[in-house]
Parts: C-alpha cells; structure tokens; sequence
C-alpha cells in the first residue's frame, strides 16, 4: 500500500472515529466501511471530470463548518473544479445529486445559502445530476420556483447541461452495419454430442466492416473500444467448411464519453461495481482508458463513427464568456 492509499485510509479510520466515538467498535466498523465507499456519486463525478480532459483541478469541500451560527448563512457546496476551455478559465462550485425521478427539487433555504456562499468567493454554483446513468451539469438558475420550493425537470436540464462545454464530453454514434467480423475455417472435429460440436479452427480472415460496407483490415485496440462501449449484436452462423461470426453495433447506437467510461472500467476489472473512491487515490486504472479523444477521431476517420457532438446549452449561463458560445450556422 502506497503513502497515499495510506493516508487516505487513515483518514477515513479518523474520520469515522470522530463520528462515532471510541467506544463502539462494530458502528465505527460500519462507519469505516460506509466511508470507503465514500460518497459515491461525489467521487464519481469527480474521477469523470478528470477523466474527460478539460478539468485542472477537482476536490471535495469539506463541509464541516464553524461557527454553527454560519450553517443558517451558508452552505458549503460538495466540490469545487476548475475547467479549461480553448478560451477561458471557469472556477465554478458544484453540488452533486442523484435523482431517478424526472425533476430535482431544491428547498428554497438550501438554493439561498448556496447562493449566498458562491457570491461570497465569487464563484457560479453548478448542479451535477446523475439520473439513471446519465450525467448532467447546470447552472442554480435553472431551478424555478415550485410552491415554496425550486424545481428543475430533466427536458430542462439536459437541454442546458455543461457537460460538453465545461467538461469535454462527447456524444457519439457509430453507422449502421459496422462491427467486428470473423471467419474459421474447420480443421478437424475435437468431439461431439447430441447438441454439441467442437472443432479445431483456424482463423481465416478477421476485419471490422465500415459505415459503407467496406471491409477494413487495419484498426488499432483504441478502435475496438469503442465499439465495445456500444450495445452489440452477435450472430453465429455455420456450415459444413466454415464458422462465422459477427459483433455489430446495434442499429442508431450511440453513447456518450462519461458512460463509455464506466463500461472501459469495467472491461479492465470485472468488479461489479467501481470503487470510485480508490480511483481518487490511485488513477493509473484510468491510464488504460485515457485519450478517448484521440480513439473517436481515429474512428471516426475510419468511417466507424457517424457522429461526434459536442453539445451546447440552449440558455447560457451568465458566466460563460462570449468566445465560448457556439456561433451557429451560417
């Protein structure tokens, strides 16, 4: 174990210590495990802004604050990022939810104080919502007023999100009919039963196919994750000199980078589920998914992307600079 695994795991002993006092171990226990989890939405936001490129620095604000009296002042918001564009710099504060219903409430004291502490540095207050897998990032204004609370719907808040802008992400779809295509030729049955036969096979040709029915024969490991980030369709066929078989994109699939991310992931660990608290500490299982970039573009100069988007809110926030906005089409 590193100095940093180290350190962070000390912290989380402390912290849970603090928490639950000294004289009940099996809590502190439980405690210490809920930590290390971390609070997972948190750190997975978090690890995604890193991932994705545009973002320098991201850290968790320690939301322990003194004197008591400033809780009915302020509120301290879950992150603050620092994001990069070709033009500008954004500081920006970030309050992290997850939410499967389609609209996010928001208490009219909690949308208060954190106005109020974002003012007092200076800096937008940003939502970061996870509904059902899919990340969105937007501005506080967003929430309107609904009875004595705020309230934004998902229409809304994807249509406005800053994923693209602030963070780098990236929608994606790959043509139809493009997959991974391979052909066996039999050598010698290896056994049989009523139902299964089993062969002694060579591979006899293996290519990816294109958009426009081109066989390509030349693609990087770079290129095939990405069509493992898709949904797939696998076909086998079989007659009596060969075995072929198929993995083609589903037709009109698509994903996004901060998805395709999690399923990178799990393709380098079979682990279920991500321990996105360990990958704060230790990032070199993001170094094999890195550049991600880099592997549309190859791509889609290859003809198996169709699309790359870089989305933009149709509402901008007062804080995003005029040499950020799209221009439109002309």
């Amino acid at each position: 174990m590193d100095e940093l695994m180290l350190m962070d795991r000390s912290r989380v002993l402390h912290e849970a210590l603090e928490q639950s006092g000294w004289e009940n171990p099996e809590e502190v226990i439980q405690r210490v495990t809920r930590l290390d989890l971390g609070l997972p939405a948190e750190d997975e936001f978090a690890v995604i802004c890193s991932w994705l490129g545009k973002c320098s620095l991201v850290h968790k604000l320690d939301q322990q604050q003194i004197p008591k009296t400033s809780r009915e002042t302020y509120q301290v918001p879950d992150l603050l990022a620092v994001f990069n564009t070709e033009n500008n710099q954004y500081r920006v504060l970030i309050e992290v939810k997850t939410k499967q219903e389609k609209s996010l409430t928001l208490r009219a004291k909690d949308r208060e104080k954190l106005l109020k502490y974002g003012e007092m540095l200076g800096l937008p207050v940003l939502f970061a919502w996870k509904y059902h897998g899919l990340w969105m990032l937007f501005d506080i204004s967003l929430f309107q007023r609904f009875n004595k609370n705020y309230r934004v719907d998902f229409f809304t808040a994807i249509s406005n999100s800053l994923m693209s802008l602030l963070a780098g992400d990236m929608n994606y779809q790959l043509g139809e009919g493009v997959g991974l295509y391979l052909k066996f030729k039999k050598d010698e049955m290896h056994g049989s039963d009523e139902n299964v036969e089993t062969w002694k096979a060579r591979i006899e040709d293996v290519y990816l196919r294109d958009f426009n029915g081109e066989k390509q024969y030349k693609f990087s490991p770079k290129t095939l994750s990405i069509l493992n980030t898709c949904e797939i369709e696998e076909n086998t066929e079989v007659d009596d000199e060969y075995i072929s078989q198929s993995f083609v994109v589903r037709p009109g699939m698509g994903n996004t980078a901060h998805r395709a991310m999690e399923k990178l992931l799990k393709m380098v660990d079979d682990d279920v589920n991500i321990h996105w608290r360990s990958l704060l500490v230790d990032e070199s299982p993001l170094h094999s998914i890195a550049d991600f970039q880099s592997a549309l573009n190859e791509a889609l100069n290859q003809k198996f992307v169709k699309y790359i988007l870089l989305q933009h809110p149709q509402q901008y926030p007062d804080f995003i600079k005029d040499d950020d906005k799209a221009k439109g089409i002309h």
